[in-house]
Formats: C-alpha cells, sequence, structure tokens
C-alpha cells in the first residue's frame, strides 16, 4: 500500500505539526512477535497540509497555523505511525515529531527516545509527549548532522527505552528527494527585501575623520 497525501497536523506546546498517510508494508511496523498498546485516545487537532513532493516511502509538504508558515517532510505506515521534521519560517532548528493513534500520552510528558540511521545513533534523546504525540527540538548544529542522516541512510529504527512501545522500523527510500523539496519550501519561506516606490542614489564616500592633535612628537616607525 502507498503513503497517501499529507493532510494532517499534530498539535504540541511548543511546536508540533505533522502529516497524515495510511499504511505501507514497507514503512514503519512494529517488532516481530509484539502486540500493540490499544489505550484509547481522543482525536487529534488538525490543521490542512499541501503535499509539494512524494518519492518512494516519504513526502515534503507545506502548511501554515498561528507561528506562520511550515514545511515538513514525512513517513508513516501501521497502527496510525507517523514521523516527521518540520522548520516554520521563524525557527533556524528543527522539529522532529512522532505520533501513533493509540498513544494517550498525558501532557507535558518527558519521553526518552533513541534514533538510529543504519545502526548508528543519531539525533535527539529527549522529547516531550501528549496526547497522541512526541515533539522534540534540534538547533541548526544538530539538525545538520540529523538530515543528512536521514537523506544518505537506508533504515530508520526508534527506540524508546521506558514504557512498553517497540521499536519503529522504517525505510528512508525516497527520502533524499523528499529533503530537496523540504529545502525548496524552506527558500520560499525567506523573507524577501522589501521593495520601494523611488531609486536609491549612492551614497558619497566620507572622508576620513581628522585625526586628534598631541602635545607630543611622535616616534619614528621602527624598521624590522
Amino acid at each position: 500500500m502507498n503513503i497517501s497525501v499529507a493532510t494532517r497536523r499534530l498539535a504540541l506546546a511548543a511546536m508540533a505539526s505533522l502529516a497524515c498517510f495510511t499504511a505501507t508494508a514497507q514503512s514503519f511496523s512494529q517488532s516481530p512477535g509484539q502486540s500493540p498498546s490499544q489505550s484509547p485516545n481522543p482525536p487529534p487537532t488538525q490543521t490542512p497540509t499541501q503535499e509539494l513532493y512524494r518519492s518512494g516511502l516519504w513526502s515534503a509538504y507545506r502548511g501554515a497555523d498561528e507561528r506562520g508558515p511550515f514545511c515538513g517532510v514525512s513517513t508513516g505506515g501501521v497502527e496510525g505511525r507517523r514521523v516527521a521534521v518540520q522548520q516554520s519560517a521563524s525557527e533556524s532548528g528543527i522539529a522532529v515529531l512522532l505520533s501513533k493513534s493509540s498513544w494517550a500520552i498525558p501532557d507535558n510528558t518527558p519521553i526518552a527516545m533513541q534514533f538510529r540511521f543504519d545502526g548508528r545513533g543519531e539525533g535527539p534523546s529527549q522529547a516531550r509527549g501528549r496526547g497522541q504525540t512526541i515533539a522534540a527540538q534540534l538547533n541548526f548544529e544538530q539538525s545538520v548532522s540529523f538530515m543528512r542522516a536521514l537523506r544518505n541512510g537506508r533504515v530508520l529504527q526508534v527506540i524508546f527505552p521506558d514504557g512498553n512501545e517497540t521499536i519503529w522500523t522504517g525505510g528512508l527510500s525516497g527520502s533524499g528527494n523528499a529533503i530537496n523539496a523540504f529545502n525548496n519550501c524552506r527558500a520560499s519561506l525567506a523573507p524577501a527585501e522589501p521593495t520601494q516606490p523611488f531609486r536609491t542614489e549612492p551614497s558619497a564616500p566620507q572622508s576620513p575623520p581628522p585625526q586628534p592633535t598631541q602635545p607630543y612628537a611622535r616616534p619614528s616607525p621602527v624598521q624590522l
């Protein structure tokens, strides 16, 4: 089954937007031999998003909320599992967002997690959760290495050391092309120089300020 158009955004206190898609056999699944939790949960807050590009298991999208426009990439799979990386126009870092339809997380709950790209650890280790969503913030420096791993890797695993959530395992096919579309979206959000209805003239060069007078003779420079 194919990933559907990203159309939803889940809210978290700091920043939480997430695309929605259907299950796929190659996308995120639970570890073999373990059954999922079936906790009841209210429906998520919805914000429409527009899919910009889809490649393999990943999609790029854009949307807007009270913080302004945002761009993201996302994938998902069985049991409503969703993974997204998102950036608002006002932010230099990124938000890493995970959700599952059966989660029922108390507000502002600390969540421990581990990301592994082809077996190598990368990304956030702590996040906050509410309802069906977990969100972690990465600053600019942290986001660079995370996005490189997301682009160049083959398999992503998400591990939850606490609770009874199983290991998520998903493919990264198409993530590079989706990230390219994500970067184009981010570039379109950059503020442009304001236009003016008049021609600006180049300013005349300014003369250097006069040197202050001194009551002593300056020594001659030493020749080396």
